[in-house]
This record gives structure tokens, sequence and C-alpha cells, in this order.
């Protein structure tokens, strides 16, 4: 017997058998559908999959089956027990409650079917109990009943004997009687009423003959009927179908989606894809992203490299990460060697060559790094820190990179008087400001963001419009990066935690190398930044 108490009602289930052996089971909004060469395989394939759904769920279901003649409640157990619900009845009107409904032989326990040959048993599950023999009735013990014809006779054509037609009766007057061949009536042995389109000719009426269908009545006078009014095709919607959320493809509903089901993504999923869609989008134009903290040891360089992966992989290449510390940078330490030693200055000195209207993108290969796993491109600082890089030479090297590159991703020094660095906010479409849970770290941000804010009003404007980015710097932090991030919540448009990852501590940064909850917060970072551009 079934447990009713632990019966699981939400999300509500249903099945439905259709007359072609075709037939659907609903788990809430989620569909899997089944075929069948015959009824008996389409019943015992819908009883297992009632049965799968009870086993994952572990706990008994409620499922409203359907097919052509019922409907049928039945509660499926852990074990595969099958056990029908009786249907409650409702009350009467007035108040008063009716009787309850005689058991129906088509009700089911079980909806697999007997195989063919075996004897049905009279009041069984599968068949329902044979119905009582009809009586015919007698007229008069000496006359013999004829056989028995059907409630529903085929229309004959065949002419009856000739008979007079007697004249209209007044309607003082009763009609006569009538002989029976002229009738035409159902044999008296039919004690059931017929239906009214069963229902025989009065005494006195000819048999109703079939007539063939009436065409629809044209206007008359040579009328025509009035043409609809015409639309204006340019305020016509488009005929396409709206685009569809497509299924789930992760965790539990991207599992059941694979073994048939149909199940919508969860909200983290559909926020996932709208973050892979910003950083996946090209901008009309080039676009540069800065990545400034005035203290060092902030995760500038981490934060460039990241954020480079992410633009590259889903947006298809056209990136560039951009050393533009005006001594010596690290992100050539942290990337891949592209098996040449060329830096900023090696460009520089090619910069006319580059911008030169014959030039070709393999030209650039000699300067810069690729990164083969990451997709984007890596132009290295000056190695022995002694040169200087001026605004002008800032203007130059921007100027190439923009000529070969959609997005161009700088990273920055330390110090905000610095001819480079004050040029790299003139030139920056995306701030990014990054921090680590270590305070002095924090206030380096907020100092960065107050010096760059007074540079120009566009530098004001690049302030008010940041993205911090707060990384972890233990795997403890947690509690301290968020609350870092709504310190600065208040003073950008967006903040973004990313939690502590060791394959960011030292060597080369590989994105494939993060935890898969660090790739995602980078995910996130580069769609917040994407959204600013």
């Amino acid at each position: 017997m079934i447990d009713k108490t632990s019966i699981q009602d939400f999300p509500p289930m249903t099945a439905s058998l259709l007359a072609d052996n075709s037939g659907v089971f609903r788990v809430g909004t989620a569909e899997r559908y089944l075929s069948a060469t015959d009824a008996g395989t389409a019943r015992r394939q819908l009883v297992e999959l009632m049965q799968a759904e009870a086993r994952t769920s572990g706990r008994p279901i409620r499922v409203t089956v359907t097919d052509p003649t019922s409907v049928t409640v039945l509660l499926v157990g852990v074990d595969g027990e099958l056990q029908e619900e009786p249907q409650s009845v409702a009350p009467a009107r007035g108040g008063t409650p009716a009787a309850p409904a005689p058991p129906m032989a088509s009700r089911r326990v079980t909806l697999i079917q007997a195989p063919p040959g075996a004897p049905a048993q009279p009041g069984s599950a599968t068949t329902p109990p044979p119905a009582p023999a009809r009586v015919p009735a007698q007229t008069t013990p000496a006359q013999p009943v004829p056989p028995q014809r059907p409630a529903v006779q085929q229309p004959t054509f065949d002419a009856p004997p000739f008979q007079p037609i007697p004249s209209q009766p007044s309607a003082s007057q009763p009609s006569a009687p009538q002989p029976m061949s002229a009738q035409r009536s159902v044999p008296t042995q039919q004690a059931a009423p017929t239906s009214p389109t069963q229902r025989q000719p009065a005494p006195g009426q000819q048999a109703p003959q079939h007539q063939p269908p009436v065409a629809p009545q044209q206007p008359t006078g040579g009328q025509t009927p009035a043409p609809a009014a015409r639309r204006d095709l340019r305020d016509a919607p488009s005929f396409l179908a709206p685009p569809t959320i497509g299924p789930a493809q992760h965790g539990l509903a991207g599992l059941l989606n694979k073994l048939g089901f149909s199940m919508p993504p969860s909200a983290n999923e559909r926020a996932e894809r709208d973050d892979v869609n910003a950083v996946s989008r090209h901008f009309p134009r080039r676009r540069t992203i800065s990545v400034a903290n005035q203290k060092g040891g902030a995760n500038k360089t981490p934060t460039v490299v990241n954020l480079s992966s992410v633009f590259a992989r889903y947006g298809g290449g056209g990136v560039a990460a951009w050393d533009n510390n005006e001594t010596m940078g690290t992100l050539g330490w942290r990337t891949e060697h592209g098996g040449h030693d060329s830096t900023v200055l090696d460009l520089l000195a090619a910069a006319g060559d580059l911008l030169s209207p014959g030039a070709e993108r393999a030209d650039l290969s000699r300067f810069v790094h690729h990164q083969p796993g990451d997709k984007y491109e890596v132009l290295r600082s000056a190695a022995d820190g002694e040169h200087v890089v001026t605004a002008d030479e800032v203007d130059l090297v921007h100027r190439v990179l923009a000529k070969y590159y959609r997005l161009i991703v700088m990273d920055s020094g330390n110090s905000a008087g610095a001819p480079n660095w004050r040029r790299m906010v003139e030139l920056t479409d995306q701030l990014v400001i990054p921090t680590t849970t270590v305070e002095d770290k924090k206030e380096g941000a907020r100092l960065t963001l107050t010096a760059v804010s007074r540079v120009s009003e566009r530098g004001a404007e690049l302030a008010r419009n940041a993205v911090v980015i707060v990384s972890e710097a233990e795997a403890k932090d947690t509690s301290i990066a968020n609350a870092y991030a709504e310190d600065f919540r208040p003073y950008v448009r967006d903040v973004v935690v990313v939690p502590f990852d060791p394959a960011l501590k030292n060597g080369v940064i590989r994105h494939d190398a993060l935890r898969s909850n660090t790739q995602r917060a980078w995910l996130a970072a580069a769609a917040a930044v994407s959204r600013g551009l």
C-alpha cells in the first residue's frame, strides 16, 4: 500500500496516451515523449517513465493519466507499485452530497495490457465486465420475432411498395394510420429511444432523403464582395519567429535534457549566458581598457591577463594586452614567450612601417607575443627599465595597436604623475581598478580613483563609471572581499569579487588552469567591463 502522506504533488505530473499509440509524460514544464507500434507497448513505456520518476524523486508521485476513453489518477510508489486513486464526488445542487458514482469498468490500476491471446478475466483491471444481453420485447405470442437491427442504420435507397398518398387531413380530423411498410420505422423490438439522427418519420410523412450539399449563395444582381483593405508592407512585422531561450545545458536540468527531457535553464545559467553575450560583442570601433592602481602588488597584471583571455576566447581574438609601465612591467613574466624578445621599444622603431598603407597583420607578429591557449597578443614593456615612455610615444603605439586590434587592454605603473600614465587616462574608454583583500591595496584603489578624477573632466567621468575588481588574497578572505566590495559600490558603476585561486599566485597565467568558479568570476568581471564600452 502506497503511503499517501509522502506523495510528491509538486511539480504537477500528467500523462496522455493518444489514439496513434503515442504519448507524453509531463513533469511541470518538462516533457518526455513516447511512440510505439501498439497500445500495449505505449502503455508499458508510460508506466516505465512514471516508475523511473518515482525512483528518482525518492517519494511516491501522483499522475493524472488521460487516454482516448478515460481519465485515471494513479499513485506510483518508489518500488514501482501502481495504485488507482478514487476520484472525489462533487456535491449535488442544493448542497446535498450526491451519491458516490459506481466504479467504472474502464478504470485501470495498471496501464500494461494482457498479452495477445490471453483469456480476459471478468472484472479484471484491464478488461471491462461483459455487458448484460439485451432481451428483445415480444409483440404478440403468435407473431415471430424478426432479427434485431443495430441502433444506427445506414440510409437505404430502395423504393418502398407503391402506396396511394392520402389527402391531407384537416386540423380537426385525425390522420388515418399508415401501414407498417410505409413507415420505415425501427422494429418494435428496439426498446431504447433513438437519437435525433436516428429518429423515424411520423405517420403520413415521407422518409427523409439525403440531399446534396448546398453551395454558398453568391451575391445576386451582379454584385461582387468588397475586397479586403490593403495594408502598407512597410508596416508589416517580421514573419520570422522570435528567438527562444534554449534548453538547459548545465547542472541537473542539463543532465535531464540529455536523457530526453526539455528543462529550461536556471537563473544562474541565464545570467551566465548574458555574460557570455556581453563579452562576445564586437564594437563599431576600437575600445581601450585601462587597469590602474598606484599601489604595487594590487593584482593589476593578473587582471589584465584574465580580462584579455576572456574577451579573446569569447570574442574570437583581436585583443592586445599592452604593458604601459613607465619602468619595468611584469606582464611579460606572467605570459608566454612568443619566440622573440621584442618590446614596445622595437615596435616604436617600426611604427612608421606598421602604419603604412602596405603593412599587413602578419608584420606585427615580430613585435607581439601570441598566447596560443588564450588567443590574445602581449606587447611587453622595455626590459631594462631605463627608457621612460613619453606621452607622444603612448599615442604612437596606441595608433599602431588600434589599426590591428579591436580591443586594447593596458597595464600600468604606480605613478599617477608619469606622462605615459596620464596619457593612458585620456585614451581610456573603460577604467578598471583592481585590489586585493589587503588593506593598503584597498586604500591604493581609492586614491587611484581620486587621482583619475582629477586628471580632467573625462577622468572624472571614467572614475564614476569604473569597475572595481576585488580579488581574494587568501582562501579564507571571502567575507573581507565582500565587505570591501560594499565599500566601493556607492562610488563606481560595478564591483566584482574574484575568489582565491592558487593558479594566480606565481608563474605564467593560463585561463584553463583556473578553477571553474574563478573562471566564472572573471567572466562576470569582463561582462561588467563590456557593458561600459
